[in-house]
């Protein structure tokens, strides 16, 4: 990451888009002012200004946890989304899809044994379908695995 040193300005991508994420998951807790928010959480309307434009490059410990518990996010999300690294739970967002797939592979192999047992194929003709499903399927998980592992390795680095 860019620092404010440096003079870069990836630092400013980065808290902008961390004061954005802020900024939407306020609303969706309900809050739509500022200083409703800040006033329950204990920060001053004046910092979570700054966190919501994207104003700092970073804040003290306690802002970071105090962001992270109003908004009920894992302990140290906005540190990521403010550092510019992808937040937690994107992880765990990729392992649901992850599954969700695996999910429907399943379905789909069940499916075809229910046409299968109910066509009119002989057993070479069925042994052949499904060797070819099991091929496409094999061939899929070992690409997701390893896309998912090139992700992990990914947000371990981050």
């Amino acid at each position: 990451m860019a620092s404010v040193a440096d003079g870069g300005d990836a630092w400013r991508k980065a808290a902008e888009a961390a004061g954005e994420a802020v900024v939407a998951a306020r609303v969706e807790a309900g809050y739509r002012t500022r200083a409703q928010f800040a006033d329950d959480i204990g920060l001053t309307t004046k910092t979570l200004g700054q966190v919501e434009r994207g104003d700092r490059p970073s804040y003290d410990r306690s802002t970071y946890a105090t962001i992270d518990q109003a908004l009920k996010w894992e302990s140290g999300t906005f540190e990521n989304l403010l550092a510019g690294r992808r937040e937690p739970a994107d992880l765990g967002k990729e392992l649901m899809t992850a599954s969700g797939v695996f999910a429907n592979l399943y379905a789909e192999k069940i499916e075809l044994a229910h046409l299968i047992a109910n066509s009119p194929l002989d057993a070479e003709q069925r042994f052949a379908i499904i060797r070819e499903h099991r091929r496409r399927q094999n061939e899929f998980t070992r690409a997701e695995e390893e896309r998912i592992r090139a992700e992990i390795e990914k947000l371990a680095g981050s």
